[in-house]
């Protein structure tokens, strides 16, 4: 995976907390985008975002070749929004692709 986009909101200092929450926001026949959001908790107990991240994962099978995934289940209009969002950056990579990116 390459990133060609990183931005961080914050300095991450030494002997702070950093948090990571991932959850599934697409899945494909084989694959599955992960939002990861990252925190710093600093020493108020507060956290502060920091960071944000689409990774897509391919799932493959004991052959190693892609397998098929079980697909997510939107439970709200949140879920829903977050799935539309992530088609949009599928085709977009898969256009990059196209366009040797």
């Amino acid at each position: 995976m390459v990133n060609k986009r990183a931005k961080f909101l914050l300095i991450v200092f030494t002997l702070l907390f950093v948090t990571l929450i991932g959850y599934i926001t697409y899945t494909g026949r084989t694959s599955m985008e992960v939002r990861v959001d990252a925190y710093v908790e600093r020493s108020d107990g507060m956290r502060y975002p920091i960071n944000r991240a689409h990774i897509v994962l391919v799932a493959l099978g004991s052959d190693n070749k892609p397998t098929n995934i079980p697909q997510l289940i939107l439970e709200n209009d949140v879920q829903e929004e977050e799935f539309r969002m992530a088609e949009k950056r599928r085709q977009l990579r898969l256009e990059r692709q196209i366009g040797g990116f």
